[in-house]
């Protein structure tokens, strides 16, 4: 008797967990909805961005990892300006179809047209930002990983690997503007690039000459 009655608790646990999980499946999926089309609102209204960053790059075969801090201008669509910190001052600037990256320890500006990948000046790190998002699902899975009060976080993988620099992408956005605060890149050889956005500001005027490149004479100029 003991065990009859035994067994049918197990079965009723059983059963219990097998249900929540059943209506965990469609509620996670409503929501992982939910949040992308709060980040594609986000994104039709987003206008100007600045922010701080702190990206710390991770190298899988060294076991090392380096971190650069700088700061960050956005104007939607097509002007971007990554400034980067001594010791590795560095300016990389977008406006339109056009990136330069200059290099004052070399005295040097490289020109290019923009592109995909390592000439997309910087464009293939702020997904998430702009009207892009409304592209999120065409072009990634997406996947809920765990939500806080404060914030939501979710893996997007490529669905053609042939056409992305990253094997995944993990965003935690802030849920009171629904933009991410930390991006993480995974790379096919392993690395990882991980960037936290502080101090943002949206849809503010920038600063006069923002989006200009000032240099001291004699700069050599390449053009790619």
């Amino acid at each position: 008797m003991r065990l009859d009655l035994d067994m049918q608790r197990i079965r009723l646990i059983v059963f219990a967990s097998a249900s929540s999980l059943l209506a965990a499946g469609p509620a996670r999926a409503d929501r992982l909805d939910e949040v992308l089309a709060r980040m594609n609102e986000a994104g039709k209204l987003l206008k100007t961005m600045s922010a701080d960053f702190v990206q710390t790059d991770h190298d899988y075969l060294l076991k090392d990892q380096e971190e650069t801090r700088g700061k960050l201008y956005l104007s939607v669509p097509g002007r971007i300006r990554w400034e980067h910190a001594p010791p590795r001052k560095k300016v990389l600037l977008v406006t339109d179809d056009l990136v330069r990256v200059y290099n004052p320890a070399a005295h040097q500006v490289h020109e290019f047209r923009r592109g995909k990948g390592a000439k997309s000046g910087g464009a293939d790190l702020l997904i998430g930002f702009g009207s892009g998002n409304e592209k999120i699902r065409e072009t990634h899975d997406a996947t809920l990983l765990e939500e806080t009060d404060s914030s939501v976080a979710l893996s997007l993988q490529p669905k053609d690997p042939a056409t992305s620099l990253f094997t995944k992408i993990e965003l935690t956005l802030d849920k009171k503007t629904w933009t991410p605060v930390r991006s993480v890149f995974h790379s096919p050889n392993r690395n990882r690039a991980d960037i936290v956005f502080e101090n943002v500001v949206l849809n503010r005027d920038l600063p006069p000459g923002t989006f200009e490149l000032k240099l001291p004479p004699n700069v050599e100029i390449i053009r790619n």
